[in-house]
C-alpha cells in the first residue's frame, strides 16, 4: 500500500514537471513566434508593404492578449493609415490603453488624424476626455493641444497647460528636473514667438476647406479677426460659435476681448458673467477694472488699477504709459519728472528683457537658473521664476537663501488675489452719458 502511494506521488510529480516543461516550451515558442512576426512586420513596413504588415499584425492581435500587444496595435494603426484606411487606423489606436507604454503615441496619432482632416474641435474633445480619465497623469496628454491652441489664438490657454504640467511634475518631486526647466523655456517661447497673421490665416484657410463647420476653426478666425482689427467679422464668427455652444469658455473669452477693443462696457459685463474665476489672471482683473474705470471717467480708480496691473505685469509698457498720463492729469508728478521716470523704468525693463533672452538662448540652466529666476520675477513672470528657482535650489541644496526665496515666492503666489467669481459685480458700470463710443480703437 505504501509502495502504491509512493508510485502515485511520483507519477503526479512527473506529470507536473512534464507539464511545466511543456508550458515553458510553448511559452518560448510563442515568444519566438511573436518576435519573428514583429521582425517581419517591421521589414514589411520599411519596404512599404503595409497590407502585408497589417495582415500579420491583425493575426498576431487575434491570438495574443492585448496586454502584450500594445506595440502591435500601434503599428497596425500606422499601417492602416498608410493604406488610407483612416477609420481602421483610428480603431486600432483606440484599442491601445492610454496608460500603456504605447498609449501616448496612440492618442497623439488619433489626434493628428483628426487635425489632418481639419476636425480641431473633435481633436480637443478627444484629448480632454482621455486626459480626464487619466487624472493627474493626463497633463502630459493635454500638452499635445498646444500647437492647435496657438493657431486658434488661444496662447493664454496653452501657457496654462504648461503650468498645469509643471504642477503635476512638482507633485511627484520632479519640479526641478530637465523636463521641468524645458517647460519654463517653452512658456517663454510661446510668449515671444507669436505666429504672424498671414501664417495663421493660411493655416485656418487650409483646415477650413477640410472642415468648414468646425467650431474651433470659427473661433480661430474670430481671434484672428480681432487681432487684425476686423471687429465686425470677429463678431460674426463669435456669434456663430455661441449659437452652437452657448457656454463655451474660450468663445466667451474672445467675446470679452472683442468687447473691450470695441469699447462696449455692457458686452464686457455680459462676457464676464460666463467666465469662471480661474479663467482670468490677477493681471486680467486689474486690466479690465482699469478699462471699466476709464469708461466711467473715474480717473482715480483707473490709476489704482493701472498701478496694480503694472505690479503684476511690469512688461506692460502701454499700461505704464497710461499710468504716467493719469498722474500728469491728477498733477501727481511734473511733466519733466514724469518723462525722466518713465524713460528710466522702460530702460530697466528693456535691459532685463534683453538679458533674459540672452540667457534663454545660451541654454545653460544649471549655470543660469538663479539669475533667470531673478529676472523672471522682476519682469512679472512668476511661473518661470518659480521653476528656475526650484532648479537653482536643486543644483545647490545647501543654499538656504534660495530655499527661503522659494518659500517667499510660493507664499506670495498663494496670497495673490485673482479675478474671482464676483468680478462683474465689482466693476463700475459707466454712466450712460459718459459711455464711450462703440467704434473700434
Amino acid at each position: 500500500m505504501l509502495r502504491g502511494g509512493r508510485r502515485r506521488s511520483a507519477v503526479i510529480a512527473s506529470a507536473i514537471v512534464i507539464g511545466g516543461l511543456s508550458w515553458c516550451g510553448w511559452r518560448w515558442w510563442d515568444v519566438r513566434r511573436y518576435r519573428d512576426t514583429m521582425a517581419a512586420v517591421e521589414d514589411a513596413m520599411q519596404t512599404g508593404r503595409y497590407a502585408t504588415a497589417a495582415r500579420d499584425l491583425s493575426a498576431l492581435l487575434a491570438r495574443r492578449p492585448r496586454s502584450d500587444s500594445d506595440r502591435a496595435g500601434y503599428l497596425l494603426g500606422l499601417c492602416e493609415k498608410a493604406r488610407g484606411r483612416l477609420g481602421e487606423a483610428d480603431s486600432a489606436w483606440a484599442a491601445v490603453p492610454p496608460d500603456s507604454p504605447f498609449g501616448g503615441r496612440a492618442v497623439a496619432a488619433r489626434m493628428d488624424l483628426l487635425v489632418e482632416q481639419g476636425r480641431l474641435a473633435q481633436a480637443e474633445r478627444l484629448i480632454g476626455r482621455i486626459a480626464d480619465d487619466l487624472g493627474p497623469g493626463g497633463s502630459a496628454l493635454r500638452m499635445l493641444l498646444i500647437p492647435i491652441l496657438v493657431q486658434e489664438g488661444r496662447t493664454d490657454e496653452a501657457s496654462g497647460l504648461i503650468e498645469a504640467r509643471w504642477r503635476s511634475l512638482e507633485a511627484r518631486g520632479e519640479g526641478a528636473t530637465e523636463q521641468a526647466v524645458n517647460l519654463a523655456r517653452l512658456h517663454m517661447e510661446l510668449r515671444w514667438n507669436v505666429p504672424p497673421v498671414e501664417a495663421v490665416r493660411e493655416y485656418l484657410d487650409q483646415v477650413g476647406r477640410l472642415a468648414p463647420d468646425d467650431e474651433r476653426i470659427w473661433l480661430g478666425r474670430a481671434n484672428l479677426a480681432i487681432r487684425a482689427g476686423s471687429f465686425d467679422e470677429a463678431k460674426r464668427w463669435i456669434d456663430r460659435c455661441l449659437e452652437r455652444h452657448p457656454d463655451d469658455v474660450p468663445t466667451w473669452r474672445a467675446r470679452l476681448d472683442w468687447a473691450m477693443r470695441t469699447k462696449q462696457p455692457d458686452e464686457v459685463h455680459a462676457a464676464l458673467e460666463h467666465l469662471p474665476a480661474d479663467s482670468l489672471t490677477p493681471a486680467d482683473a486689474h486690466r479690465i477694472s482699469a478699462w471699466m474705470a476709464s469708461a466711467r471717467g473715474d480717473v482715480e480708480r483707473e490709476r489704482q488699477e493701472l498701478a496694480a496691473l503694472i505690479a503684476e505685469a511690469p512688461e506692460d509698457l502701454a499700461a505704464l504709459d497710461q499710468l504716467e498720463a493719469l498722474k500728469l492729469k491728477l498733477k501727481q508728478v511734473s511733466a519733466r519728472g514724469s518723462g525722466e521716470g518713465i524713460q528710466q523704468r522702460k530702460a530697466e525693463i528693456e535691459r532685463d528683457r534683453a538679458r533674459y533672452r540672452e540667457l534663454h538662448r545660451r541654454n545653460q540652466p544649471a549655470r543660469d537658473a538663479e539669475e533667470m529666476a531673478r529676472l523672471a520675477e522682476r519682469l512679472g513672470h512668476r511661473f518661470e521664476a518659480t521653476v528656475f528657482l526650484n532648479a537653482a535650489a536643486a543644483e545647490d541644496p545647501d543654499r538656504e537663501d534660495l530655499r527661503a526665496k522659494l518659500l517667499e515666492l510660493e507664499r506670495s503666489e498663494r496670497s495673490r488675489v485673482g479675478a474671482g467669481p464676483g468680478l462683474p459685480e465689482r466693476l463700475p458700470m459707466p454712466d450712460q452719458g459718459n459711455a464711450p463710443s462703440s467704434d473700434a480703437s
